[in-house]
């Protein structure tokens, strides 16, 4: 379908957000509950394009938390969304979900001004959809609209990280947008000030590898970033995978934000520099040689492999530094990549060769 014009007047005013709802959806990159990732009942396809023009990539989720109601009736479930990136084609399309599985047609929510876009995430907070495309070198934003028919719509896009080659990322409760470049092996940060700012320098979010190094960055031969893909966080933690030395480094990461200390002089490096820094990281799986998506549950982690499998690693791996149980939970894909939650009970998972997305109830 053609994209929607705005309505008349300009954009509809962003609705409202729940009390109820605001502080139990930090971040829309998070998964299922960790005590069902080890048993797969059933999978069935969610959106599919015959035409092998649908290339998903990566897949987000908007929860519309206006919708969160209670009535005579009981109570009324959200509204969701699946947003779905199309990297070969430059487009953004969307799916509404339904509760009975049986869900509306894919639908065209940005067609211009993207190349290459993979990442998505969505600031459920702020309503709204960030985007990183990797041959812009940039990571964007927009804010999402929703009209009285129920579709969705979007305003102009918003530059929020440049000169990045970016394709993965995600946001925290505060705003904090976090950000891997593979080609220069990072983890980038854009801080919710800078966000506030306009400021669109994006730093590194953890200490540069080299000699007086403590922060464990630069600990191991290739730190602990080594072209790091998919990232997600819970607001206390970072998680990456890594895309080289997985079964050396670290499959899947884990490093700790530690609040930082604002310098003097003010200015949008000041505000950067106050900006949660990264710690004390941690290998939770090593066992695969490289990592692709990643998605965050309570405590556990869904992340894609090579091997055409979905794999779960519980976050709170024991103290004395061993890794964690990875568990499969998914082996009959083709190409998977992205993944999100539905904030209930099914991980939805993109498959690239497949063009389309999947639904797995764990």
């Amino acid at each position: 379908p053609a994209f929607p014009p705005k309505s008349p007047g300009g954009p509809r005013p962003r609705p409202p957000r729940s009390s109820v709802d605001a502080p139990s959806v930090p971040t829309i990159d998070s998964v299922i509950e960790p005590s069902s990732c080890s048993a797969l009942s059933w999978r069935s396809p969610c959106l599919r394009r015959r035409s092998s023009s649908m290339l998903s990539i990566q897949l987000a989720l908007l929860l519309l938390a206006s919708a969160v109601q209670f009535c005579s009736g009981g109570y009324v479930p959200p509204t969701k969304y699946l947003i779905v990136s199309n990297a070969r084609n430059g487009t953004i399309g969307y799916v509404k979900l339904s509760r009975t599985g049986r869900h509306g047609p894919v639908r065209i929510l940005i067609d211009k001004q993207l190349v290459h876009p993979q990442g998505i995430a969505v600031d459920q907070k702020r309503q709204l959809l960030l985007i990183a495309d990797s041959e812009l070198k940039k990571v964007v934003s927009y804010g999402l609209l929703v009209r009285e028919d129920g579709s969705l719509g979007v305003d102009e896009q918003t530059p929020v990280a440049e000169d990045v080659e970016a394709r993965w990322v995600t946001v925290d409760g505060l705003g904090n947008v976090y950000l891997t470049d593979e080609e220069q092996g990072k983890v980038f940060k854009i801080s919710a000030q800078q966000m506030l700012d306009g400021d669109t320098e994006a730093t590194p979010a953890h200490a540069e590898a080299g000699p007086g190094d403590s922060s464990g960055f630069g600990a191991a031969e290739g730190g602990a970033v080594s072209a790091p893909g998919g990232v997600a966080t819970d607001n206390f933690h970072v998680f990456w995978t890594n895309k080289e030395q997985g079964e050396t480094v670290g499959t899947v990461m884990k490093a700790l934000q530690v609040p930082g200390r604002a310098s003097g002089g003010g200015g949008g490096r000041s505000n950067a520099s106050a900006s949660p820094q990264l710690q004390s990281p941690r290998a939770l799986a090593k066992n695969l040689p490289k990592a692709y998506g990643l998605c965050l549950a309570l405590d556990s982690l869904f992340f894609t492999g090579p091997d055409k499998r979905v794999y779960a690693v519980k976050t709170t791996t024991p103290s004395s530094g061993d890794e964690g149980v990875v568990t499969v939970v998914a082996s009959d894909l083709e190409t998977p990549r992205g993944c999100a939650w539905d904030g209930e009970s099914t991980v939805f998972v993109a498959d690239r060769s497949a063009d389309g997305g999947f639904a797995i109830s764990a």
